[in-house]
Formats: structure tokens, C-alpha cells, sequence
């Protein structure tokens, strides 16, 4: 059970990683092209700002829930580290659940956004509708909450250190089995 809940866990941040990958390459693409038609062509490109605002909410939504999941976000360990290790791990899940009380506040309020403003649609862009671009506020709340419940009762993802460390060691492995060869 654990292992599938790793690989689906695994998959999600993919995913996640994925969906920023190419929110920073939309944003630089169209960005990049309002800047050339506005001062080369003088005729300004009305669909890439709010085109990049789309991919920013999305990069900022998913960015946070990968980052949490690969231990590459802002935390404040000092304060944790000066405890004693028998109040460590109260802390810890106190703090997780703050983590998921907050999961939880994305995807009720949200969700709420999306619905209030689903019928409202862009100036630019008459298919594109206000509330998907924020339907990655709730998304990334489900996401996020359930890489809080893989950090909490299954012991969570390796650290980016714990990754780097059994990389170099399947590294040396190779290395000296073709030295052995």
C-alpha cells in the first residue's frame, strides 16, 4: 500500500513539476513576443499579459505543492532544532496539521473562487474563463494535502539530500563494478 501511494505520490509531483516547466516557458515566450510586437511592431500584444498571469497563478499553485513534497521550501528549522528531540516530533505534527488546515482553506475557498468566478471571462479571451485559471488554487490544495498525508503517516518522500546521497552511492556502485569487469 505504501509503495503505490509513493508512485501515485511520485506521479503527482511529475506532474506538478511538469505543469511549472511549462508555465515558466509560456511566460517567457509570451512575454518575450509583447515585448517585440510593442517596440519592434509598435502594435502591443493584448494576450500576453494575461496569458502570463494564467501560467504565474499556475506556477506559483503547483510550485508550492512540489516544493513542499521535495523538502525545497522555506522552513524554519532553527527554532525545531533547539528543542529537545522528545518535543520535535509534537511540533512536527502540530505543524503538519497547521499545513493541512491550510490545505484545507485552498480547497474550500478555492473552490469557492472558481464557482463565484467561473462566468466571468477574460477581456481577451472569451473561452478562457477567470475561474479556470484559478481552479489551480483548489487543485494544488488536494495535491498539497495529499503530500501532507505521505510526509505524516508514511514517513515521506527522500529528502533532496537523501536523493543526492543514494544517487552518488548508485553512482560508486557502478563505477566500481567496471572497475571489477
Amino acid at each position: 500500500m505504501k509503495d503505490a501511494y509513493t508512485r501515485a505520490m511520485n506521479v503527482l509531483y511529475s506532474l506538478c513539476m511538469y505543469i511549472c516547466i511549462l508555465a515558466v516557458l509560456f511566460m517567457t515566450v509570451l512575454i518575450f513576443v509583447g515585448v517585440v510586437m510593442r517596440y519592434v511592431f509598435l502594435a502591443g500584444a493584448q494576450f500576453a499579459e494575461p496569458m502570463s498571469i494564467f501560467f504565474a497563478v499556475q506556477l506559483t499553485m503547483f510550485g508550492a505543492a512540489a516544493c513542499f513534497r521535495n523538502h525545497a521550501h522555506l522552513r524554519l528549522a532553527l527554532f525545531a532544532d533547539m528543542l529537545p528531540m522528545a518535543l520535535r516530533q509534537p511540533l512536527n505534527l502540530l505543524v503538519h496539521a497547521l499545513l493541512a488546515m491550510l490545505a484545507l482553506v485552498m480547497i474550500y475557498y478555492g473552490t469557492n473562487l472558481v464557482q463565484a468566478t467561473w462566468l466571468q471571462a477574460y477581456p481577451e479571451f472569451e473561452y478562457i474563463r477567470v475561474g479556470m485559471v484559478y481552479s489551480a488554487i483548489p487543485i494544488s490544495g488536494v495535491i498539497f494535502l495529499l503530500f501532507i498525508i505521505e510526509v505524516v503517516f508514511l514517513g515521506g518522500a527522500p529528502t533532496v539530500e537523501e536523493d543526492e546521497l543514494q544517487h552518488a552511492i548508485e553512482v560508486t556502485e557502478a563505477e566500481a563494478r567496471k572497475l571489477g569487469t
